[in-house]
């Protein structure tokens, strides 16, 4: 009796099937969870690194371009000789294409801050819109006398402190700023300077400390310096269509550039021609006027003078008046002494007369005869009256002579009045000849320093004269791009590090994923036969079996890439944007989650995973049920090749002897382990592969080929201007100097066309202490002949040139070179082609116009104070250091050590998930044989050591096989990462060979190591447990 089954009744059978399916399969990842785990790892590691690595050039791009935009770095750059004005921002303003353009002012001066030290800086005038800058402390300066300085520079201790202009600053770049001193109010990244790199200078040193933004009103000029361009349409950063944008936009900038230079310079002249003609029309009006008050004033002094003259003769002559009325006093006082003596001798006379007269009336009286008496009487009345007569004119006398006196008196009095108004008169007469002094001395002080002022004048009118003399048109008009910038392309060049590494790394990763997965699922297939048997035998059908273990893979595989994906994306572009935060300041870090990577990623994960469990599977489920519920019978033993080699042989222990037979017979887990610990090692080999050659080729550059110190260019060939300032300065810092001819070229062979810079000595004989020529091998290469070029090796091999073959060379004035290559020279930054004097005059009918001159320094000399030097001579328009492109180089170089200490991480978990899963699977499979062992007496080091031999030895097989692998990945690697003009050192250094096989080995100990408990764990029971 055939019993039927109701469709229900099916439905719920292949319900309960589907269920025990399931159950069985989320037992089974319990129970196996190491496997489960290897598969899950292995996969997110690969996709983690796929995705890392491929998303991290856009994230550093895409992080790049939004600080950029965000702050508006420039598209465009104008420099004129002579600046530019207002009118001509509102010219490029006005442009179609340009949404904004902005003036700025920019030198370089000597700054000294408060602790007395002195520095160079970089001022920029700030912007409104372009070029912004991100305050990283305090704020940004408002008033003129506030600035705001480079973060990188300076501390948050500068905040509050002042920077001085120096005293040794020269005159026009003191003029520039109005303040001597400024306040560092804030700090700032600027995404003018993105990286370290801050230029070079002619100031001081020769090294610039920072960079120092002041408002405009800090400056003391009325025009600009250059000339910012943003333009309207943006494009992604470093894409064709920006570079194509950038170079539509150069071509109306240039000839608007020089059009707006040349009105600059049509202004400045018509300026500078009215200003002279109006300071020598004022200048002569001034000194005509000037000449006029001066003759003057010297006539009101002659004037004075005189009147002082003749005033003096007055007082003499008053003083000659007043002595000869003293005289004439003199001489009247004398007449009148003899007059009162002669008065006073009448009045003694008068009065002897009267005491005689009076004696003779008493004898008168006492005569006796009457007409004697009255005779004697008559006689003597006659006396008397005549006496008396003489009494009244003595008095009378005596009147006039008291008189006399009296008059005298008044004349002394008068002389005395006179005397005193002639003193007067010579105090007044002092003071004024005083004045006139003064006059005299205020109008020689005038004079001389109206013959300096016109001096002065005369001076700034020839100053004038001569700078409008100086004043040239402007020929040297720049119209630069970003890509001039060095911060903006150096960011570039290093991005693309990355972008080479992320097209081979995961690759591999995914290539041991599949291995890994093939191997995990053969093994758990080839356990599980007589599992797989019943369920045939129960009726479940191949699909729902095989179901069972693509289930299990696949579910590991989208885990992983689900994990691999998220770390991924955040992990790897974190820690290289740290890496590169050494070197650049870009603002904040962008996150990106490119689901196009995530569908790719999970497709290559599933085809890893679930296509290698399929292709295991079907063959397994192609056996019928009976057949896979027995044992897979043992395959025959073989002896192995060293068991042919007896002497070999027979010296070996017993164990060593097992472990070899199990190394050697077990081949799938043979090749698997070579190959996954030789993939480990590869990887190790590359990243430090990748250090070496890129580490290398700064040193081999300008330590090994270009052997000078110095590269100073000219603004004009050099004989065409007196360059006795430029040689005086040489001699007292190089050692010697080498005039050479360069320019940019284009060599054409067929359709290809490559850059390239021609290079001409002017004496190519003394040019091998500037330059060493010589083959990859180092093989000395001579200097090409007539006819003769020597083209640096990434030229050579882009072009698909040899020694002997011809190819053209090209310049920009339509100059045409046919030559025959005659050598090959190593060379890793640039291409140069090196040419004879003679070619080029042959080729061209011209002299080449040397322009350039290679310097080596005096030992003794600092190479920055002789590049400072250097530029201060007239003519040099830049003088380039070698020392300093090391050290940029070099903080390259430490950004990469992150990139190379990543990658030995991801091997180093590469390593330790195969060796993991391998010895898993090996012990898994070998617990009767390892419990049986543990039975028959070995200790828990010697039971180790029986197991762990292999994974070492195979670890050890493995190793140097990956160092085939290795240098084969390195070289390849290094193909991917093409910078244009750069080539590379493809080496690898023998320490970094050492590194990467003790790195190798510590994994391997390490997983032994972990490994070693799940041997501690094996129950010797196991060995009792029959086969079947």
């Amino acid at each position: 009796m055939v019993r039927r089954f109701t469709p229900s009744l099916k439905l719920r059978i292949g319900d309960v099937m589907k269920s025990t399916i399931m159950k069985t399969t989320l037992r089974e990842i319990r129970e196996s969870l190491g496997r489960y785990m290897a598969i899950l790892a292995i996969v997110a590691l690969g996709v983690g690194l796929y995705v890392g690595l491929t998303v991290t050039t856009p994230d550093m791009l895409e992080a790049g371009e939004n600080y950029l935009e965000e702050n508006k770095l420039y598209d465009l750059r104008l420099i004129s000789t002579v600046g530019y004005d207002d009118e001509a921002v509102k010219a490029l303003n006005e442009q179609d294409g340009v949404e904004i353009a902005e003036g700025e002012i920019y030198t370089d001066f000597l700054a000294v801050e408060e602790n007395g030290e002195e520095n160079v800086l970089r001022a920029h005038s700030m912007l409104w819109k372009l070029n912004q800058t991100v305050v990283t402390a305090g704020r940004k300066p408002i008033a003129g006398n506030e600035c705001m300085v480079d973060a990188q520079a300076y501390g948050k201790d500068a905040l509050g402190t002042t920077i001085r202009v120096s005293e040794n600053n020269d005159e026009d770049t003191a003029d520039m700023f109005r303040y001597t001193e400024y306040t560092i109010v804030g700090l700032c990244n600027s995404s003018f300077y993105i990286n370290y790199e801050r230029g070079t200078t002619s100031l001081g040193s020769g090294r610039l400390k920072g960079f120092v933004y002041i408002p405009k009103d800090g400056f003391n000029t009325d025009y600009y310096t250059d000339i910012y361009v943003f333009l309207q349409d943006r494009y992604e950063l470093y894409s064709q269509e920006y570079d194509d944008a950038v170079d539509a936009a150069v071509d109306w900038a240039e000839p608007l550039a020089e059009n707006l230079a040349e009105e600059r310079y049509l202004a400045l002249k018509e300026d500078a021609e009215w200003q002279i003609g109006e300071g020598e029309r004022q200048l002569a009006e001034n000194r005509a006027e000037a000449e006029s008050e001066f003759a003057d004033a010297r006539q009101e002094l002659e004037d004075a003078e005189q009147e002082i003259a003749d005033g003096q003769q007055e007082i003499d002559d008053g003083w000659a008046e007043i002595a000869d009325a003293r005289q004439e006093i003199e001489d009247n006082r004398a007449t009148l002494a003899e007059s009162r003596q002669e008065l006073e001798d009448g009045q003694a006379q008068i009065a002897d007369g009267k005491s005689e007269l009076a004696d003779q009336w008493t004898a008168a009286s006492d005569l006796d005869d009457e007409d004697e008496r009255e005779n004697m009487e008559a006689g003597l009345n006659l006396a008397e009256a005549q006496l008396y007569g003489n009494e009244a004119q003595v008095e009378a006398g005596l009147g006039l002579a008291n008189m006399g006196q009296a008059q005298i008196e008044a004349g002394e009095d008068q002389i005395a009045r006179n005397e005193e108004r002639l003193r007067e008169a010579e105090a007044d007469l002092a003071d004024a000849r005083e004045e006139v002094a003064d006059g005299w001395a205020e109008y020689e002080e005038n004079l001389q320093s109206f013959e300096e002022q016109i001096a002065d004048a005369e001076k700034e009118l020839e100053d004038a004269r001569q700078e409008l003399a100086d004043l040239e048109e402007p020929d040297n008009t720049y119209v630069l791009t970003r890509d001039e910038n060095i911060g903006y392309a150096c960011y570039e060049s290093d991005s693309s590090i990355v972008e080479g590494i992320a097209g081979v790394f995961p690759v591999f990763f995914f290539l041991v994923a599949a291995l890994v997965c093939m191997t995990t699922m053969a093994r758990m297939v080839e356990e599980q036969r007589t599992q797989i048997g019943v369920l045939k035998a129960l009726g479940y059908g191949k699909g729902r079996i095989m179901g069972k273990y693509l289930f299990y893979s696949g579910s590991a595989a989208l885990i992983g890439c689900l994990i691999g994906f998220f770390v991924g994306s955040w992990l790897f572009p974190t820690v290289i944007w740290f890496a590169y935060g050494i070197m650049y300041q870009m603002g904040d870090f962008v996150l990106l989650l490119d689901w196009k990577l995530a569908a790719v990623s999970l497709a290559v994960a599933v085809l890893c995973s679930m296509g290698t469990t399929f292709a295991t599977c079907r063959y397994e489920l192609a056996e019928v049920a009976a057949q896979l519920m027995r044992p897979k019978a043992p395959k025959s033993g073989k002896r192995i090749f060293l068991e042919k080699i007896p002497f070999l042989w027979n010296h070996m222990s017993f164990l060593v002897k097992v472990s070899a037979r199990n190394i050697f017979r077990y081949k799938q887990r043979f090749f698997m382990m070579v190959f996954g610990i030789g993939g480990c090692t590869a990887l190790l080999l590359t990243g430090f592969g990748i250090r070496d050659s890129i580490g290398d080729i700064i040193d081999n550059q300008y330590g090994e080929i270009q052997l000078n110190d110095l590269s100073v260019t000219f603004s004009e060939p050099y004989a065409q201007k007196d360059r006795t300032e430029f040689e005086t300065t040489a001699d007292q810092v190089a050692d010697g100097y080498m005039l050479s001819f360069e320019e940019s070229a284009d060599l054409i062979q067929g359709e290809e066309t490559e850059s390239v810079t021609l290079v001409i000595p002017r004496k190519p004989e003394e040019m091998g202490a500037y330059l060493d020529l010589h083959t990859e091998k180092g093989e000395a290469i001579s200097w090409p002949g007539d006819g003769e070029v020597v083209l640096t090796e990434k030229l050579a091999e882009k072009s698909g040139l040899n020694v002997g073959d011809e190819t053209v060379l090209e310049d920009e004035d339509g100059n045409r070179l046919t030559v025959t290559v005659s050598g090959i020279s190593e060379n890793y930054i640039y291409n140069y082609a090196y040419l004879s004097p003679e070619t080029w005059q042959e080729q061209t009918g011209k002299e080449p116009e040397y322009q350039t001159v290679y310097m080596n320094v005096k030992e003794e000399q600092d190479i920055h104070e002789a590049s400072a030097a250097l530029m201060n001579c007239s003519g040099v328009a830049s003088v380039s250091a070698y020392e300093d492109m090391q050290t940029r180089f070099n903080s390259m170089m430490d950004s990469l050590n992150y990139v190379v200490v990543l990658i030995i991480v991801c091997a180093g978990a590469l390593a330790f998930i195969v060796l993991y899963n391998l010895t898993n699977i090996n012990i898994t499979e070998r617990l009767r044989e390892i419990a049986t062992i543990k039975v028959l007496g070995f200790y828990r080091n010697e039971t180790a050591s029986y197991v762990f031999r292999e994974n070492l030895i195979l670890t050890g097989l493995g190793a140097l096989a990956g160092l085939v692998m290795g240098k084969y990945l390195h070289s390849f690697v290094m193909a991917q990462i093409d910078i244009d003009m750069i080539a590379f050192d493809v080496h690898i250094a023998p320490l970094s060979i050492l590194y990467s096989i003790i790195l190798t080995l510590v994994f391997a100990v390490f997983v032994c190591g972990v490994m070693n408990r799940k041997l501690d764990a094996i129950n010797m029971a196991e060995s009792m447990k029959s086969i079947e």
